[in-house]
């Protein structure tokens, strides 16, 4: 039988030194905790959030995000492609995702604000009215993408090919542009 934790605060533990218990976290906080390098496999997280949280190189294998909100936390080389992606839903504020994997996962509305996400993975995901306000998407990949209304007005150092995506409706500045006409090796002044 698996454990169930319910509306309860866990603060500045180190899950790479003290055991972290998997089971079910209903309506928790997690607020400067370390889960580098950790299994969290096969564990639910509903209406969770994480505040100024370590999650480098974790391991969400089978992993149920449901309503959870990541805040100021870093989440390098972390592999969202691995959760359960049936009632996935997810915020992302101003946290560092660098080399996280996304791809084939529903994503429909997710938002990404003030964040880094660098040499991030969408290939073929559903991220149709996601909005990446104020985020950076250095080197992130967009291929067979659904961006169907997406928000990229205030969104930086992006490259999207226009022809591999399906950009229906997706909103833009004009002044941050340039990143989708990169593939046409235009020479813009």
């Amino acid at each position: 039988m698996s454990d169930f934790f319910d509306d309860q605060d866990f603060v500045s533990i180190d899950f790479t030194l003290q055991s972290f218990r998997k089971g079910e976290y209903d309506n928790c906080t997690f607020t400067d905790c370390n889960f580098e390098n950790l299994h969290v496999s096969n564990t639910s997280f509903l209406e969770c959030t994480f505040i100024d949280c370590n999650l480098a190189n974790v391991k969400f294998g089978g992993t149920t995000l449901n309503q959870v909100t990541f805040e100021s936390c870093k989440l390098l080389g972390a592999d969202f492609s691995v959760c359960q992606p049936f009632m996935l839903d997810i915020r992302f504020r101003e946290s560092i995702l660098q080399l996280a994997n996304f791809t084939q996962l529903p994503l429909k509305g997710t938002s990404f604000t003030s964040c880094q996400v660098i040499e991030v993975d969408f290939t073929n995901a559903d991220l149709s009215q996601a909005t990446f306000t104020g985020s950076t998407l250095t080197k992130t990949i967009f291929d067979n993408t659904n961006l169907t209304k997406a928000d990229f007005i205030e969104a930086l150092d992006f490259t999207i090919d226009t022809t591999n995506n399906n950009m229906k409706g997706a909103m833009f500045s004009k002044d941050n542009l340039e990143g989708l006409v990169a593939h046409l090796q235009l020479n813009l002044k």
